[in-house]
């Protein structure tokens, strides 16, 4: 028990500090309540005779009554300050705590983000688990999640959007290609660039095995987006016109 209040103790530096404080305020408010207590007294009034009546406690406690106020008003610090501080080490129990509880929840999170993940790329053959790093992607959608939010990034949602765009000029070129004019290399060199912002890396490739990777990758992402980002605001993936 002992052990572990000094263990508390240490984890709040700054109770020395109020300690101390509290020490010196007794200290001093004490040593001047005595100091004007025995100076009164001995000017005269201890060697007053013994007298208990109503009239002489009465006229004690005017004589001393200085010393007393001085006493009650240290108390009274005293009881304030250790209040204070009492409310500050329960707020700082309750931060350290709620930032525990965070971390905790942010660990947990990820665990099942990369479980999730894992599973869906051992269902996907065309794409190679080292491509994927997962760490990367989770912070982008989830970039508060480590203070306890699991709310969707601004940024991810802009990162989709991009992909999309990439997608949509790709089916313009596609459907306004002459003769298989449609330029794949481009094609492969923009959607490459995009899917590396989730932490996606991919090689240049034949046109068709490129088609079948990139198929499996967008069906990776409208998974994960289905089953984590539950915000509206995560646009869906557009469908590929081009081929």
């Amino acid at each position: 028990m002992i052990n572990k209040f000094r263990r508390a103790w240490s984890n709040y530096p700054y109770l020395n500090i109020l300690a101390a404080g509290l020490f010196f305020i007794a200290v001093v408010g004490l040593a001047f309540s005595v100091s004007i207590f025995l100076i009164t007294g001995f000017s005269g009034e201890f060697s007053r005779s013994l007298c208990l009546t109503n009239g002489c406690i009465k006229k004690f406690l005017e004589l001393f009554d200085q010393s007393f106020l001085i006493l009650s008003a240290t108390l009274s610090l005293l009881v304030g300050i250790t209040t204070v501080g009492g409310i500050i080490v329960a707020l700082m129990s309750y931060l350290n705590s709620a930032s525990a509880t965070a971390l905790s929840n942010h660990i947990s999170h990820y665990s099942i983000f990369q479980n999730y993940i894992t599973l869906e790329i051992s269902k996907r053959n065309r794409i190679a688990p080292s491509s994927v790093d997962v760490f990367v992607w989770y912070n982008l959608i989830f970039s508060s999640s480590r203070m306890g939010r699991t709310t969707i990034s601004d940024e991810y949602c802009r990162v989709v959007s991009a992909l999309n765009r990439e997608i949509s000029f790709s089916n313009e070129q596609a459907i306004n290609a002459i003769q298989g004019s449609f330029r794949y290399m481009p094609h492969q060199k923009r959607i490459i660039e995009s899917l590396k912002d989730l932490g996606i890396e991919l090689s240049h490739q034949p046109r068709n095995e490129f088609y079948e990777v990139e198929d499996q990758i967008f069906s990776l992402i409208s998974s994960l987006n289905k089953s984590f980002c539950y915000s509206d605001k995560v646009p869906a993936l557009l469908k590929r016109d081009y081929v």
